[in-house]
């Protein structure tokens, strides 16, 4: 078996294990705080660094996990305020505790709700991000419309996932700014991300579609970002962009 189709079957069957357990039980969520958040800090740090450009005053972390998005965000924008939301009652715990080691409770909520029904009113976010979650959705058309729904009229949905079948090149450059070898990224990719097809014509593809929302997919090496806009503006089509 070659890499690729070994990385493509670790993929598939963790996908399937992580779509059928909704939510990080106390022992694995213990596990993933001190080993696994290490694996995709590195997205964190990208992530906030952009999203702290835009100089947001609320921002919503979809799977929020242990907080390490958020506690990024707020160590880079003063003004900003961040909300988790995560299914796992253990991960939200382990969210307000990594928040209050860090002295930033009063800047950070933590919720506990299912992404497929947010608890937010209409048009109230300017920014809603996810990292690594898109591939716990069992229904991402309704996670997609939902996000639509709270945006403000210019407000975006950055929705990130690894994808592990990216050309080699692409994976090395972001092997690189990442300072993670090749194949331990492309692991991480295949056990914790979406593979780059199924947002060309894979089933991801197919629920942007059904959820009529405005979007774009955009490929930076081994990261796969999908921006969702609000509802009520024309609805683009698929757009990919390889940078």
């Amino acid at each position: 078996m070659t890499e690729e189709a070994l990385l493509g079957l670790l993929n598939r069957v963790f996908v399937r294990i992580q779509r059928w357990k909704q939510g990080i039980p106390r022992g694995a969520a213990n596990v993933y705080d001190k080993l696994a958040s290490v694996a995709v800090n590195p997205l964190h740090e990208l992530v906030a660094r952009d999203a702290a450009l835009l100089k947001p005053e609320r921002v919503v972390d979809i799977g929020c996990g242990p907080g390490d998005l958020l506690l990024e965000l707020v160590g880079l924008e003063e003004s900003v305020y961040c909300v988790g939301i995560d299914i796992s009652r253990a991960m939200a715990r382990i969210s307000w505790r990594n928040a209050a080691r860090r002295g930033v409770r009063h800047r950070v909520d933590v919720v506990v709700a299912d992404a497929h029904k947010l608890p937010l009113r209409h048009s109230c976010l300017d920014l809603l991000l996810s990292t690594g979650t898109l591939h716990h959705i069992r229904r991402p058309a309704d996670v997609f419309r939902e996000c639509a729904r709270v945006l403000k009229g210019n407000g975006e949905a950055w929705i990130y996932e690894f994808s592990h079948d990216a050309p080699r090149a692409e994976v090395g450059r972001t092997a690189r700014e990442f300072k993670r070898p090749i194949l331990y990224l492309k692991l991480v990719a295949a056990l914790h991300g979406l593979p780059r097809h199924e947002f060309v014509e894979g089933y991801i593809r197919r629920e942007l579609e059904e959820a009529g929302v405005r979007y774009e997919v955009v490929y930076d090496g081994a990261v796969t970002r999908v921006v969702i806009g609000p509802r009520g503006r024309e609805i683009s089509k698929h757009v990919a962009v390889s940078r």
